[in-house]
C-alpha cells in the first residue's frame, strides 16, 4: 500500500531531492514510492496522493483509476491537470509556484529590461566592431522608471514581479479577472495594450487565456512597446510577435515557452537582435530540485493535518 505516488520525476530532481520529498512523507506516517513517468501505475487503490511533473496528464482515464484526495503538480502551470474533473471527484488540486518564483521573475525581468535598454542591438553591433556611442539616440534605450508596464495575470510570480517594478519606478497596471493585490492597480488588457511600454505575461493557461496576446492585440501596442512571456507558450501568438519585430512593428519580443517544446524553428525565429528565444529555462537555478522537495513537503504537511494547502488552486 502506498500513501503518496510519486509519478515521474524531471532531470533537475536528484536523488537528495526525492529522498527529502521521501522522508518528509515519511514523518508524516505516509508511505511513498517512486514510479517512472513512461510506466502507468496500474493499480491505483490505496493511494491516497498523486505527486506529478508536467509530463504527466492527470485526467478524467486516470482519475478514474484513482479514489484519492490529493494531485499535487511540481510544478507552478497546472494544465497537464484536470482542474474541474478532479474537483468534481472532490479531488484537491495543489501546486508548487514558490520553487521557482524568484527565477522566473528575475529573468522575465532581466529579458524585458535588456529589450528595452537595447542592449542585445548594442551587443550586436559590438560583435561587427562597431563602437555604437553614436548610435544611441537613434536606438533609443528606455528605463524601467516611468514606463508603463502591464503585467498579466496576478498570481504568485505576477504579483513579484508588479512589486519590484513599483520599486523600480514602473507605473504598473495588472491585468486578471480574478485577483485584485493591494498597491496595484487594476486595468483592463485592451485599454492598457495602447500605453505599454512593456508587456509581461504570467497567468496560467486556461480556455479563456489561450491566444490571449494574439495579433490583434499586439497591433494596439505602440511600435516602441517589449513582449516577454515566460508563462505558456499558448498564450502569445510567436509568429505575429516575431514578424512584428521584424518589420520594426514593435521593439522587442522574448519568449521562454512556445506552443510546441521543443520549439522547432529557434534558428529561423532568433535571427533578429530584438528577439531572445530561451529553452524553457525561466524557473531553472541549480537547487530547484531541493526548492521543489521542499514545497511537496509543505503542501503535504499541510493536507495531512487539514490544514488549507499553500499551493491550492481556487
Amino acid at each position: 500500500m502506498t500513501d503518496v505516488l510519486r509519478w515521474g520525476r524531471t532531470a533537475y530532481e536528484t536523488d537528495a531531492a526525492l529522498k527529502l520529498e521521501r522522508d518528509a512523507s515519511h514523518r508524516l506516517g505516509l508511505t511513498w514510492s517512486l514510479r517512472e513517468e513512461r510506466s502507468s501505475p496500474g493499480d491505483m487503490a490505496g493511494i491516497r496522493a498523486l505527486v506529478v511533473p508536467s509530463k504527466v496528464c492527470v485526467d478524467g482515464a486516470v482519475l478514474d483509476r484513482f479514489s484519492g484526495e490529493l494531485v499535487l503538480t511540481t510544478t507552478s502551470g497546472y494544465d497537464h491537470i484536470d482542474v474541474q474533473a478532479c474537483r468534481s471527484r472532490g479531488v484537491v488540486v495543489a501546486r508548487c509556484p514558490e520553487a521557482r518564483r524568484d527565477a522566473v521573475v528575475e529573468q522575465a525581468l532581466a529579458l524585458g529590461t535588456s529589450l528595452m535598454r537595447q542592449v542585445p542591438a548594442l551587443g550586436v553591433a559590438a560583435q561587427q566592431g562597431r563602437w555604437a556611442r553614436g548610435e544611441l539616440e537613434a536606438l533609443a534605450p528606455r528605463g524601467l522608471s516611468g514606463a508603463t508596464v502591464v503585467v498579466v495575470g496576478l498570481g504568485v510570480i505576477g504579483q513579484r514581479v508588479a512589486q519590484i517594478l513599483t520599486v523600480l519606478g514602473a507605473s504598473v497596471l495588472g491585468v486578471d479577472p480574478n485577483q485584485s493585490p493591494a498597491g496595484i492597480t487594476k486595468a483592463d488588457l485592451d485599454d492598457s495594450l495602447p500605453h505599454a511600454d512593456f508587456v509581461t505575461l504570467h497567468c496560467s493557461l486556461t480556455g479563456s487565456s489561450v491566444g490571449i496576446l494574439d495579433r490583434q492585440r499586439l497591433e494596439q501596442l505602440p511600435s516602441h512597446a517589449v513582449v516577454v512571456n515566460t508563462a505558456r507558450g499558448p498564450l502569445l501568438d510567436l509568429a505575429a510577435a516575431v514578424q512584428m519585430v521584424e518589420s520594426g512593428r514593435l521593439r522587442g519580443l522574448a519568449s521562454d515557452v512556445f506552443p510546441a517544446e521543443p520549439h522547432p524553428d529557434l534558428a529561423l525565429n532568433s535571427r533578429h537582435s530584438g528577439v531572445i528565444l530561451t529553452p524553457h529555462s525561466a524557473g531553472y537555478t541549480h537547487d530547484l530540485g531541493m526548492r521543489v522537495a521542499r514545497e511537496v513537503a509543505a503542501n503535504l504537511t499541510a493536507w495531512q493535518v487539514g490544514e488549507r494547502l499553500p499551493g491550492a488552486i481556487g
